[in-house]
């Protein structure tokens, strides 16, 4: 009997970029005749997954003896070790954990989960038979700890679609960014990017998009910069937003600007080339890697600096440019080759 390849999330909720790969890669395992179901840290999981991602703890009841794992690990988790125990072949999809450095002033927090799970990585490394990684940037941290030759698989999502484009309104250009409310997101680095555009008579709308969680400290202090630099009326916190919600932020926004100082791939990044969103990106983690030559990226994020750079965007600079390069990014992360490399994975996996 072919053995069953299941998935192990540490947590698991609606829009969660993790939830959606593990998910949409059920359905490739599954095609491939392959029984699979996504798990989840019971202490983690949303109620409205209930049914669709599974507890943990009911591995024994669900798995047979021969079923592998594959464990997506970004923080860690007591999920993780439960399931190493019991499935037959273990292997690991590498999503990144934050650098607690980045986090210690407004989310300590998170900063020890982070810490705890960067800790804790190497002996998780050290327990399962294959690996895998999002990107070249998280499969090269993975080969600094001993692995030899990490698969790079990417990540399955939803493909961002959009009927048309607002016509031009005359309103104050829109710039957008998506992304947890976090520290190492930069969120205060765009507050002050839109003070340093209106000091230069470059008036523009920010809106952002993503949860705040449990950051309210980070989310208050965004709120003072914006306040103190008199710009509270031209950034917008939006929150969680639905999907038919952030399908009309990408519609009506005219570039998109991400100023984070860690990605391990970056799924926003893909939605705004898809939503064919002229792109500003400060060249951290991998950025570079995600977005190629279809944004400009910046290695210095000093206020005035992208201030510029969004401007000589919106007024058309690099546009064809960013076109082009749009091609050759979205082929390589489309979800038939990100699918054909999941297959490729998982049947080295079953096989070992």
């Amino acid at each position: 009997m072919t053995p069953g390849v299941h998935q192990v999330l540490a947590g698991a909720a609606p829009r969660d970029a993790i939830t959606n790969h593990a998910l949409l890669a059920r359905d490739v395992i599954r095609g491939m005749g392959m029984r699979s179901e996504v798990f989840a840290d019971a202490g983690h999981l949303s109620r409205e997954l209930g049914g669709t991602v599974i507890p943990h703890t009911r591995w024994d009841d669900l798995t047979e003896r021969d079923d592998r794992a594959i464990l997506h690990y970004s923080i860690d988790s007591d999920a993780f070790d439960h399931v190493i125990a019991r499935a037959a072949r273990t292997s690991l999809h590498y999503h990144n954990i934050t650098p607690p450095e980045l986090l210690w002033r407004d989310a300590p927090h998170i900063a020890w989960d982070c810490l705890r799970g960067r800790e804790r990585l190497s002996a998780i490394v050290g327990n399962v038979q294959r690996t895998a990684a999002d990107s070249r940037f998280n499969a090269d941290e993975l080969a600094s700890l001993g692995v030899s030759e990490p698969s790079v698989v990417g990540i399955l999502r939803t493909p961002m679609t959009l009927s048309s484009r607002p016509a031009a309104s005359g309103a104050r250009p829109r710039a957008l960014f998506v992304g947890r409310g976090a520290p190492n997101k930069c969120q205060h680095g765009l507050v002050l990017t839109v003070a340093a555009m209106r000091d230069q008579e470059m008036d523009v709308d920010l809106r952002l998009v993503g949860s705040w969680g449990s950051n309210r400290a980070y989310l208050r202090r965004c709120e003072a910069l914006a306040a103190e630099c008199g710009v509270t009326a031209r950034v917008q916190m939006l929150g969680s937003v639905t999907d038919s919600e952030m399908s009309a932020e990408f519609a009506e926004a005219d570039v998109f600007v991400c100023l984070s100082e860690h990605e391990g791939y970056g799924v926003p990044l893909i939605q705004a080339m898809e939503t064919s969103l002229p792109i500003v990106a400060f060249a951290a983690g991998a950025v570079p890697e995600t977005l190629g030559s279809a944004g400009l990226l910046l290695d210095d994020k000093r206020p005035s600096i992208v201030a510029e750079a969004v401007a000589d965007v919106l007024g058309g600079a690099l546009a064809s440019r960013m076109a082009a390069g749009r091609i050759a990014q979205l082929d390589a992360h489309s979800q038939d080759a990100t699918a054909a490399r999941l297959r490729t994975f998982v049947e080295g996996l079953v096989a070992c």
